[in-house]
C-alpha cells in the first residue's frame, strides 16, 4: 500500500482546495458557494486523504470495559477475543469488537495474573483491557478497524449468563404489566407487623433478628418469620411458596413491609434470585414494600434487588430500614403528641381565662354588693347614733322629740329608735333635729357625751342655725348642757 503524508489539522477530516475549474455539467450540479449552508456540501475531496484521516484519528491507546464474548485460538500463544458491551442489554444489534491477543502480551499477562492463566476462562466476564487501535487495509476488502490487547487490568466475578438471566426476567415481568422497583414503595405510618423471609439456619437469621428482636420484645413491631431455601434445586420453588405465605399473610395481618435476607456465597449461589418464578412471586402485589439484604457489598445484583421497592447491600443494613421505619414513626408520635400537648394548654389557657373573668365578674359584683351593705349599715348606724344624741339633748334640756309618726321618743332607747328607723325607713325625724355638735375650742365633732367635758364650749348646728352651749357638771353623773 502506498503511503501518504497526511494533514495534522482539527478533527474533521481534510478538505482540499476547490477545483478552479469543473465541467459545465459538474458546476450546475454543485450548490452555490455563497450559500452558507451548503458550502461545507461543495467541498470534494479524496477517498485516500479521508482513509489517512480516519487512519491518524484510530490509531492510539484506550482503555475500555467490555464482555467477552468468545476467545478462540489464533496461532501458538495467541487468541482472537470477540468484545461486547460490558452491560448486558437484550438488543438485536448490539456492538461487538475483535482484538488480538498475541504471545507476547499473554505472557505480560499470565506473569500478572498467574501462569495458569487462560484466555478461555474470560468468556462471559466482563473486563477492562488496554487496547491498541488502528486502521487496517485488507487487499479486496476495504479499510477496517483493528484492536491489540496490550494488559488485561481486571476481570469480573460475575459471569455473563447472569446478567442475561436478570435481563431476561425483568424484560418479561414489563411484558406482563408487572409493576416492581422504587415506584412500589408506600411509606407505612405505623410499620407492625413485619414478614422476614430468611433462612431457618444461618447467621443471618442471627443478625437480622439482633438488630429487630428488641423492638419485637418491646412490643412496637410484629415478626412473621417465614422460611425458605435460597441455594440448590428447589431453592426457586422454595422462594415462590414464600412469597405465596406472605401474600396469605398479608390479606390476615395487612403487612407494614416485608423484609427477604440471605448472605453471601459464589455467583452461581444467586442463580435462583434471577428465575422468573421467584422475581414473579415477589412482584404480586400482595407482597407489600419489598425489602432485600442479598449477599454482601460485592454480591452480583439480582432480579429480586430490582423488584425490590427497597433493596440494601447486606442483611444488617435492610434490617436497619425497617428499624428506621419504626423509629420515624417514634418521632411522628412525639411531635404529634407535643402538638396534642400543645393544643391542649391553648385550650385550658383559653378555659382559664375564660373561668378567671368569669371569677372576676362575680368577685367584682360582690364587693359592689358588699360595699351597698356596708353603706346601708353604716347609715342605719348614723342615724341610730343622731338618735341617740337627740336623746340624750333632749334628757338634758327636758325637751322631747318627736318622730315622723308623732312617737315621743324621749323616754324610748336609742337603739330602739333606730329599729323603729329601719322599719319606717324614714329621717324626718332627724332632718328635724340637731345635726351636729362640734367642740368651739378645738373645732372636733363631738359624738360621745363622755367627750363633753365640764365647762366645754360647745356649738351645737342645726339645720336652721347654729347655737352655742357650755356643759355644766351636775351632782348627778349626766352631764347636761346649757345655752347662753
Amino acid at each position: 500500500m502506498r503511503h501518504h503524508r497526511f494533514h495534522h489539522g482539527p478533527d474533521a477530516p481534510p478538505r482540499p482546495p476547490r477545483p478552479a475549474s469543473l465541467p459545465d455539467g459538474a458546476r450546475r450540479s454543485l450548490p452555490d458557494a455563497n450559500d452558507a449552508v451548503h458550502a461545507d456540501a461543495a467541498v470534494v475531496g479524496e477517498l485516500r486523504d479521508l482513509i489517512g484521516w480516519l487512519r491518524q484519528r484510530l490509531r492510539g491507546e484506550h482503555t475500555v470495559r467490555a464482555s467477552v464474548l468468545t476467545a478462540e485460538p489464533n496461532g501458538p500463544d495467541s487468541y482472537l477475543i470477540l468484545l461486547g458491551e460490558a452491560e448486558a442489554r437484550l438488543t438485536n444489534d448490539p456492538p461487538r469488537l475483535k482484538a488480538r491477543l498475541d504471545a507476547a502480551e499473554l505472557a505480560q499477562i499470565r506473569a500478572e495474573h498467574g501462569s495458569d492463566f487462560d484466555p478461555a476462562g474470560l468468556v462471559n466476564r466482563t473486563v477492562t483491557l488496554s487496547l491498541r487501535t488502528s486502521l487496517r487495509q485488507r487487499f479486496g476488502r476495504g479499510a477496517g478497524v483493528q484492536a491489540k490487547v496490550m494488559a488485561l487490568l481486571s476481570v469480573g466475578q460475575v459471569p455473563l449468563e447472569a446478567d442475561l438471566d436478570r435481563e431476561r426476567t425483568l424484560q418479561r415481568l414489563r411484558l406482563e404489566g408487572r409493576r416492581f422497583g422504587p415506584e412500589t414503595w408506600s411509606e407505612p405510618e405505623d410499620p407492625y407487623q413485619i414478614a422476614l423471609v430468611v433462612s431457618e439456619h444461618g447467621e443471618v437469621r442471627r443478625d437480622v433478628e439482633h438488630v429487630l428482636q428488641p423492638l419485637e420484645e418491646a412490643g412496637l413491631i410484629r415478626i412473621h418469620r417465614v422460611w425458605a431455601i435460597f441455594e440448590g434445586a428447589g431453592a426457586e420453588r422454595s422462594l415462590a411458596e414464600a412469597f405465596a405465605r406472605v401474600a396469605g399473610l398479608q390479606r390476615e395481618h395487612s403487612l407494614s413491609a416485608t423484609l427477604v435476607c440471605r448472605g453471601g456465597g459464589p455467583v452461581e449461589a444467586f442463580r435462583p434470585l434471577n428465575a422468573f418464578g421467584t422475581a414473579n412471586a415477589a412482584a404480586h402485589p400482595e407482597v407489600p414494600n419489598l425489602i432485600t439484604g442479598l449477599g454482601h457489598a460485592g454480591s452480583p445484583c439480582t432480579a429480586l434487588d430490582v423488584v425490590a421497592a427497597r433493596s440494601e447491600p447486606t442483611p444488617t443494613a435492610a434490617a436497619m430500614r425497617v428499624r428506621q421505619l419504626v423509629e420515624r414513626t417514634g418521632a411522628r408520635a412525639e411531635r404529634a403528641l407535643a402538638d396534642l400537648d400543645a393544643a391542649i394548654e391553648a385550650e385550658l389557657k383559653a378555659a382559664g381565662r375564660i373561668i378567671l373573668a368569669r371569677a372576676s365578674a362575680t368577685f367584682d359584683q360582690t364587693l359592689r354588693d358588699l360595699a351597698d351593705l356596708a353603706d346601708d349599715r353604716l347609715s342605719q348606724l348614723g342615724q341610730a347614733v343622731e338618735q341617740s344624741l337627740l336623746a340624750n339633748l333632749a334628757t338634758a334640756t327636758g325637751v322631747n322629740a318627736k318622730s315622723a309618726s308623732g312617737a315621743n321618743t324621749a323616754g324610748t332607747d336609742p337603739l330602739d329608735q333606730a329599729a323603729l328607723l329601719d322599719e319606717t325607713g324614714e329621717d324626718v325625724l332627724l332632718s328635724d333635729a340637731l345635726t351636729l355638735v362640734i367642740a368651739a375650742g378645738t373645732g372636733r365633732v363631738v359624738t360621745m357625751a363622755e367627750q363633753a367635758r365640764a365647762a366645754a364650749e360647745l356649738l351645737l348646728h342645726f339645720p336652721d342655725g347654729v347655737v352655742p352651749a357650755r356643759v355644766e357638771a351636775r351632782p348627778t353623773s349626766t352631764r347636761y348642757a346649757t345655752t347662753h
